[in-house]
């Protein structure tokens, strides 16, 4: 999620792994009543805000859904437990050994990747296909303004790429079109199965810049810093356009192994665990494992301030910037994310399945954004609007609270559930809006769910479907590319997106969806899927004649199999 602080709402992949069974499951043999309440094991907790639903299309002519259990039918196959086990795949995945080095002083970061690949596909590979997101913060990109306070990053460079078969050097070409996207020809070709190792070196530079790849007062945030292999899919190598206004990346699940450099001076969190660390000559070189991931990242500076939790087996690091505070109140704010985090867990856990990583990491940093996910860290906004409790509502510090909410949901869709966010942004921004709500209800809080239920806007209702469509809203499971606006975009990726998932629970129950959302995730754990899987899902659990699910898909999705 990438949203822009101005708004108060939430704005900001076939895959080579099978699982094992993750989750065990059990058989509903009685309809439970849906859970309004719930007593959390921490503190109270903090919440925020949604986006631009047109406040002259909601309705009040529907009923919300009666609490009675016989108005929920009975799922069609066994869904997993509350709370289960989301297992790590057996199968071999690709891994990447990284040595880093951060230079602080020029905004560097650069060192040498080990790749160990192979073909997945039953194609032939006559050419590698990798993803360079840092070079698009050059001069000329949009994406990094120079002034007196920014400057901007620039393309990065690349050499010595080998293939380990030949030891031989290979040249790259970067994408006429896409100076991100760099092409690697192949002088063997890669056949399916058959495995390699690529090595390079690059140095990427960081731009001045308060956003999600960049440093601000000190802060570095390094993130989609280094070239990372592309995905392959039915349609070849997936090189979809980089955009700024949201999840935007591609890739396989791996494990890291990575080393890091750093001035001893500065604190650095990371993708994965710290191993070890040593200092040395005023450097501190880091050892990070981080294993079953989508990508590496880390977070530094030596103005950071930790404070530390745990839930379930999961070891919580939230850190701000003691330097250069965004508010009077930072420090309880940084309790709220803390308090906000345990409770995102204890709610995430028992509705889609145990968080499997053993650490995560919520870095308070100043970005132009409510906040962005990346594996086993978050970054939120430092913002004074944000870190403010006088924005309490039902909780104290709530903007922040939620936002912290919706990124951690993020760590299942986008984490666990891959997807291609450019292709499908529903399947990873929806889902992670819909966490809000299961946040709320877990703390008990039932006005954000009220407003997205169907007595609000009934997206049952022709009526409302046809000025969805007509906003260009609604099908909501389109690409990116295919809004014709970036309001239609947010609208229906972040806000009509989360009331179809709400709706959709309300139709079923809560106790219900959940149960078909972990069995969800239990088929697609650590994969790329596509809404098609969901939907199969879906289906099956549900069936084909549940009326009011079946208008709901049929006029507010496109491309759908009900069956």
């Amino acid at each position: 999620m990438k949203k822009n602080v101005k708004i108060t709402a939430l704005v900001l992949a076939a895959s080579l792994i099978v699982p094992l069974a993750a989750c065990s499951k059990k058989t509903k043999e009685t309809r439970k009543k849906r859970k309004t309440k719930k007593t959390t094991k921490v503190e109270e907790s903090e919440t925020t805000k949604r986006s631009l639903v047109p406040t002259d299309t909601t309705t009040e002519t529907t009923e919300e859904p009666s609490e009675s259990s016989s108005d929920y039918p009975d799922l069609l196959i066994t869904v997993p437990e509350e709370n289960c086990a989301i297992d790590f795949p057996t199968a071999e995945t690709f891994r990447y050994t990284m040595d880093l080095t951060l230079d602080t002083e020029k905004n560097t970061v650069g060192g040498h990747v080990d790749i160990e690949l192979f073909n997945y596909t039953g194609d032939t590979w006559e050419k590698l296909c990798f993803r360079d997101y840092s070079s698009l913060f050059e001069e000329g990109s949009g994406l990094a303004v120079s002034s007196n306070t920014h400057t901007y990053g620039a393309q990065t460079e690349i050499n010595n790429i080998t293939d380990s078969r030949s030891g031989e050097k290979i040249d790259y070409k970067r994408d006429v079109a896409d100076i991100s996207v760099v092409w690697v020809p192949l002088s063997s070709p890669l056949a399916p199965q058959e495995k390699m190792t690529l090595s390079y070196d690059f140095m990427a530079t960081i731009p001045t810049l308060a956003d999600r790849y960049g440093v601000k007062d000190d802060v570095f945030n390094v993130t989609n810093f280094y070239p990372i292999l592309a995905e392959y899919t039915a349609d070849g190598w997936s090189h979809e356009a980089f955009y700024n206004m949201g999840e935007c990346f591609f890739s396989e699940v791996s494990q890291y192994d990575v080393t890091l450099t750093a001035p001893e001076e500065y604190m650095v969190l990371s993708t994965g665990t710290e191993v070890s660390s040593d200092t040395k000559d005023g450097k501190t070189v880091y050892k990070f494992d981080a294993p079953n991931v989508r990508d590496f990242v880390f977070s530094a500076s030596k103005g950071f301030e930790k404070i530390e939790g745990d839930y379930d087996g999961t070891h919580i690091n939230v850190v701000y910037d003691k330097a250069h505070p965004a508010s009077r109140e930072i420090d309880e704010c940084a309790k709220a994310c803390l308090k906000a985090s345990q409770d995102s867990l204890a709610a995430f856990n028992e509705a889609f399945g145990k968080y499997p990583y053993p650490e995560l990491d919520v870095i308070l940093a100043p970005i132009d954004a409510g906040g962005m996910e990346y594996p086993n860290l978050v970054i939120i906004t430092a913002d004074s609007f944000y870190c403010s409790s006088n924005t309490a509502e039902d909780i104290p510090y709530e903007l922040i609270s939620v936002v912290v909410a919706h990124e951690i949901g993020h760590q299942w869709f986008m984490g666990i559930v891959g997807s291609n966010s450019g292709l499908e942004p529903w399947l990873d921004e929806s889902f992670a809006s819909y966490t809000e709500l299961v946040y709320y209800e877990y703390l008990g809080i039932d006005k954000e769910p009220g407003y997205y239920s169907r007595r609000m806007m009934d997206l049952t209702d022709k009526n409302q479907q046809d000025f969805l469509k007509s906003q260009d809203i609604c099908p909501i499971n389109r690409s990116f590319y295919s809004f014709s606006s970036e309001y239609a975009y947010i609208n229906a990726a972040y806000e009509y997106g989360k009331m179809a998932l709400y709706q959709m629970e309300e139709i079923l129950g809560r106790e219900q969806f959940h149960g078909i959302i972990r069995e969800y995730v239990r088929r697609n754990a650590f994969t790329n899927s596509t809404a098609d899987r969901f939907f199969e899902v879906l289906f099956e659990a549900a069936g084909p004649n549940n009326d009011l699910l079946n208008t709901l898909v049929e006029g507010c999705f496109e491309g759908i199999d009900i069956g």
